[in-house]
């Protein structure tokens, strides 16, 4: 849907905060009045840019309202995992039964399914989700063992997938897992994927979302015999990685001793907050932002002759204006005095 050419140049501004179904709502509540007849230009532009502050209003209070719910989330998460390992230290506790194995595994599973969801506002590592996709994870088999220290060098290739990218990686004699790491590290990062281990040193890949079939894809590698067998291409699958509530899982299925397992607890609840401070942060922006759209919406005279055309669109069904309403009921008197009535 398009606007005349004086229009655009005054309300353009106005309307590029909003997504494709707002702006749509805006301009078709602007075209007529409540007879059906044309709105002069003039008139339309500064329509535009009262609905356009109604609409980002409706757009930044969802946001708001989704922030406030991860928060809740992530505070449940928090305090369950605090209550496990409240239960795993209780006196006298100084190695993990196979019955305390067992309901840790059933507790994290059951935290696993709750945060799965969309809606729950966390990624799997517990971080904050965002509107862009998560990163891509997966784990390398601890049969290809690229960090080990070995006493000659190697040359090792790696074709990633049907992406028709590859990685050349030159592992020099005595070099040391540090090392070895770092030097993986770079020969990916020119990929755009980078590369961590754990203590057992089994790598981890992570990638964009737009980079995705470089992981999910099995890779071809190829070496001189020392880590990798010489000759073919060994064609290898790379594992999806565990959240962080299943890595926490397994490890409870071998876990002995209270106050290691106690630390790891400790470790993801660490995350969390990490996460709640950034969600927080978002939190107060937005909270910001509402405030600013609010003060800049005082002329109260020309909401109140908008309503009736808000009605209409309303009435014909357009959701965009019903969160517009929705949400303005929460920032000004007049638009609480349209929504009753």
């Amino acid at each position: 849907m398009q606007l005349s050419g004086a229009v655009d140049k005054v309300s353009n501004s106005a309307l590029t905060p909003l997504n494709a179904a707002d702006r749509a709502a805006v301009i078709k509540a602007v075209r007529a009045d409540d007879a059906g007849r044309t709105v002069p230009v003039s008139r339309q532009s500064r329509q535009i840019q009262v609905l356009s502050k109604w609409a980002l209003a409706a757009d930044v209070s969802k946001q708001l309202s989704q922030t406030d719910q991860t928060e809740r989330n992530i505070r449940q998460a928090y305090q369950s995992l605090e209550n496990l390992r409240r239960q795993l230290n209780a006196p006298g506790n100084s190695k993990l039964s196979a019955q305390q194995q067992q309901q840790a595994q059933q507790q994290l599973a059951q935290l696993e399914q709750k945060l799965s969801h969309s809606s729950s506002g966390l990624n799997a590592d517990l971080t904050p989700a965002s509107a862009q996709p998560a990163p891509v994870k997966a784990s390398l088999s601890h049969s290809i063992d690229l960090l080990s220290e070995r006493r000659q060098n190697e040359q090792v290739s790696i074709l990633l997938g049907r992406s028709g990218s590859a990685v050349s990686i030159s592992l020099p004699a005595g070099q040391n897992a540090e090392q070895n790491l770092h030097t993986v590290q770079q020969a990916f990062a020119r990929q755009q994927i980078s590369v961590g281990s754990d203590n057992q040193q089994q790598l981890y890949f992570s990638a964009e979302a737009r980079d995705a079939r470089k992981l999910q894809e099995p890779w071809l590698i190829s070496g001189q015999g020392v880590r990798v067998a010489a000759g073919n291409p060994v064609s290898v699958k790379l594992q999806a990685a565990d959240s962080t509530l299943a890595q926490l899982g397994k490890a409870a299925a071998t876990a002995d001793n209270v106050q290691a397992y106690s630390q790891q607890i400790q470790l993801a609840q660490q995350q969390l907050k990490d996460a709640l401070g950034k969600v927080q942060a978002q939190r107060a922006a937005l909270q910001a932002q509402l405030v600013a759209i609010s003060q800049s919406q005082n002329d109260n005279t020309e909401l109140n002759a908008l309503s009736q055309q808000l009605r209409i669109a309303m009435q014909g069904g357009s959701k965009s204006a019903v969160s517009v309403v929705m949400s303005q009921a929460n920032i000004t008197r007049s638009l609480v005095e349209f929504g009753l009535g």
